[in-house]
């Protein structure tokens, strides 16, 4: 080979060994300046800078060297970044992992003496207004007042209410939660039109109030996931997909709180961007769930499996896993029409403390028939570095981090208005299944738990089954003699079943207890017009629309009521409004005719 060919040859291999790094360390150093740095803010600084969500910093090389031990051990464990995913070809947005390379330059960096460039500082992420990611927010809302995490005890479970004095609709863009606390474990984004919220809190002195299940009325957006937990990234929702805030409406925060040892305060805020758009795409949000597993002491292969049949064509936009301490593997598989099968998450190494939601970079098609499957391995031996309990204990689904869990939510978006219709209805099914199931479980753990009585028999009357409903809500009644849901659901029951006698005594403790329910005032006004009291529920009708304007149904009963008591001329605009409201309610439809015609306007004669 000519002498000249050879040099050119060498020359360029030397130039591509170099530009794949092979022979960095040969030509030039590992710095903190120049490679260390710009990894450590990639991968790391967003949770570790000062007040960010990590325990200590790694902005200067002193933070990195001072903590290189803990940091070496994590990054060949794969446990930091925190990232539970392993890697597949339907790829998560924002996905934290550190290459084999990345790991062999943390490394060099030390092996070479701990060089540091030009510069010790790592570049940080760009400071914005009052450090929301998003910069100036729209409005931020935030806790009154601070609640007090006890120093020890069981894990607290809380929700908070944060008055956002909005006097107009507004549409949530993006959203972002902080707290001034590590106790949050998590925490779930709600909100409350009605004032429920406020209501349960001044029940007692302390600020928020107890509870892992929301009382009716708290909702979260629908069809998203709407969680925070440590190390989360805000949450921007996809175009077309701002979630509705109501005017008058409160936040509601739902917070899973871990006692650290002292006591701490909480005053956490939230943020909130709007959008000008409406809302043009509608997600559906739906859960794969077990609460009948049993993991026996020293057992390492127990599963929990869940299964869902997708009855119409959607894109699957984002997973939600959860689960507890002994769970060590969660994965979620598609099996489509045509047999073919298609991994949609496998988290080979399940941490409990960096769960989160995690979204799909493309969403995944899934046609209708697709069957949709959960698997959750547990390990309750010894063995288990995480479990909670040295021996091994039984443990089963409950509500403390010491028990167990298994949950996969998926956040889906209906390809047309038909798939919407059929995977809403399989939704529902889905979740008075669920709703079953999770509240037997509770009364297995506490057979005088009134709530589980409660949603117990909110969901056989779902079912049309007012007798077993009715049986279940007495004793609901009975545990909480104070609670005015449980007296007006036992009030539909007893309607159901044509009892009005009954019936109306329910309605009644329920607006005594709490008269702002304008339900109660409703099925109370319904009761005494069946009952022939056109009176009586003229007063009750009137007392549930000044609570809830937009109810048609109020609308057409005082319409009826009215009429019944020879007051014709006030009749005629409740039934216009109870058909402007429910178009097509033809008893309403009929009745104003009749008294159009014969009351016509002022100056016109009956045809």
């Amino acid at each position: 080979m000519p002498r000249r060919l050879f040099q050119l040859l060498t020359l360029l291999l030397t130039w591509s060994l170099l530009s794949a790094g092979v022979l960095r360390s040969a030509a030039s150093p590992v710095t903190f300046h120049d490679q260390v740095a710009p990894l450590i803010a990639r991968h790391c600084v967003s949770c570790h800078r000062p007040g960010g969500a990590a325990p200590f910093p790694l902005v200067s090389a002193e933070d990195v060297r001072k903590r290189f031990g803990e940091i070496e051990e994590v990054v060949r464990a794969g446990r930091m970044p925190p990232w539970l995913p392993a890697a597949q070809e339907d790829r998560f947005q924002g996905e934290r992992r550190l290459s084999a390379e990345e790991v062999q330059t943390l490394l060099k960096w030390r092996e070479e003496g701990w060089q540091q460039g030009e510069t010790g500082t790592v570049p940080l992420p760009p400071e914005v207004p009052g450090g929301w990611t998003w910069g100036t927010p729209d409005l931020v809302v935030r806790m009154p007042l601070p609640y007090t995490v006890p120093a020890t005890g069981r894990d607290v479970y809380r929700h908070f209410v944060l008055p956002t004095g909005l006097t107009r609709d507004v549409r949530i863009a993006a959203w972002e939660f902080r707290a001034d606390s590590r106790t949050v474990h998590h925490a779930f984004l709600k909100f409350d039109r009605k004032g429920e919220a406020r209501r349960h809190d001044a029940t007692d002195a302390e600020v928020g109030f107890p509870g892992m299940d929301s009382p009716s009325g708290i909702q979260p957006p629908n069809g998203h996931f709407a969680s925070w937990q440590p190390g989360a990234p805000p949450t921007r929702n996809p175009k077309g997909m701002a979630w509705l805030l109501p005017a008058g409406a409160d936040l509601v925060l739902q917070a899973h709180l871990q006692p650290s040892g002292k006591p701490e305060p909480l005053q956490a805020e939230v943020a909130l961007w709007f959008s000008e758009e409406p809302q043009s795409r509608a997600p559906l949000k739906l859960g794969l769930v077990n609460y009948g597993f049993v993991i026996p002491p020293g057992s390492t292969h127990v599963f929990a499996t869940d299964r869902f049949v997708v009855a119409g064509d959607c894109d699957l936009l984002g997973l939600l896993p959860h689960a507890h301490y002994l769970a060590r593997r969660i994965e979620a598989t598609a099996e489509l029409p045509d047999g073919s099968r298609r991994q949609l998450i496998r988290i080979p190494d399940w941490d409990f403390n960096w769960q989160g939601s995690y979204l799909y970079e493309k969403p995944v098609f899934l046609p209708q028939g697709t069957r949709v499957e959960m698997r959750v391995h547990f390990d309750n031996s010894a063995s288990n570095p995480r479990n909670p309990f040295d021996p091994p204990r039984e443990t089963r689904f409950g509500p403390n981090t010491t028990d167990e869990m298994a949950e996969l939510w998926l956040q889906v978006l209906p390809r047309t208005d038909d798939s919407a219709r059929r995977l809403g209805e399989a939704i529902l099914r889905q979740t008075a299944r669920d709703v079953v199931a999770y509240n037997r479980e509770r009364l297995r753990m506490d057979p005088k738990d009134p709530v589980a009585y409660l949603n117990l028999g909110k969901a056989f009357l779902s079912r049309q089954q007012a007798t077993n409903a009715a049986r279940l809500l007495v004793r609901a009644v009975e545990l909480a003699p104070d609670s005015d849901e449980a007296h007006y659901q036992l009030g539909l029951a007893y309607r159901i079943l044509d009892a009005p006698g009954p019936a109306k005594r329910e309605f009644q403790d329920a607006v005594r207890l709490h008269p702002g329910n304008a339900r109660a005032w409703g099925n109370l006004g319904l009761v005494e017009l069946e009952s022939g009291d056109p009176a009586s529920a003229t007063g009750s009708l009137r007392k549930a629309l000044e609570m809830d304007p937009d109810d048609a149904l109020a609308h057409a009963a005082l319409g009826s009521a009215l009429h019944q008591s020879g007051r014709a001329t006030e009749a005629i605009p409740h039934l216009r409004k109870a058909l402007e409201l429910a178009p097509d309610d033809t008893e309403s439809r009929t009745l104003l005719k009749v008294l159009e015609q014969n009351n016509p306007p002022s100056g016109k004669s009956s045809p």
